[in-house]
């Protein structure tokens, strides 16, 4: 359904948003022809972005979630997608991971993606991050575009997450 954006409420998720953000990710997956195109989150994984470091924005709809996206802070773990990309340990820890963004089907095709984009990136220069990460699979025409269109540059591209072929974009924030 196309949409305006006035017509969704963008705002932080919380814990009793969990079992809608689990329900979307398994949706994504039930209409994905290619099952490598998106990284599958444990519950708990979910439920740990919805905490600090972390942030999870949600996009509503009349008080229905109609996607989700994730700004990471992975600190100098193995999440910290700078350091797999062989940026400099100083680098890493000014850097953020845009982790994550799924919409659902009824809700695709109205720029929520490039929305989650821009607004996870104020949020971040805002916590004093420099850069932002992100991993896309080589095979997600629409994510990658959207992250060349927001500005993001080609990095590397990487086996990731158990041998899944990822892209990696950054942007200077």
């Amino acid at each position: 359904m196309k949409l305006s954006k006035d017509a969704f409420e963008f705002k932080k998720c919380t814990l009793k948003d969990l079992d809608e953000i689990c329900l979307i990710q398994e949706e994504a997956f039930k209409v994905m022809a290619d099952d490598s195109l998106l990284r599958r989150n444990s519950r708990e994984a979910l439920a740990a972005c919805l905490n600090e470091p972390h942030y999870t924005l949600g996009a509503f709809h009349r008080n229905t979630l109609a996607g989700f996206a994730i700004l990471f802070n992975p600190m100098l773990s193995d999440e910290n997608i700078a350091l797999s990309a062989g940026f400099s340990e100083e680098t890493a820890k000014n850097t953020v991971n845009f982790k994550l963004v799924i919409v659902r089907p009824d809700y695709r095709g109205n720029g929520l993606q490039t929305e989650f984009i821009e607004r996870l990136e104020v949020l971040a220069k805002e916590k004093g991050f420099k850069k932002i990460f992100a991993t896309v699979s080589p095979n997600n025409e629409y994510s990658k575009n959207n992250f060349l269109k927001n500005g993001y540059v080609f990095h590397s591209q990487k086996e990731k997450y158990g041998g899944l072929l990822r892209n990696i974009y950054y942007k200077n924030i």
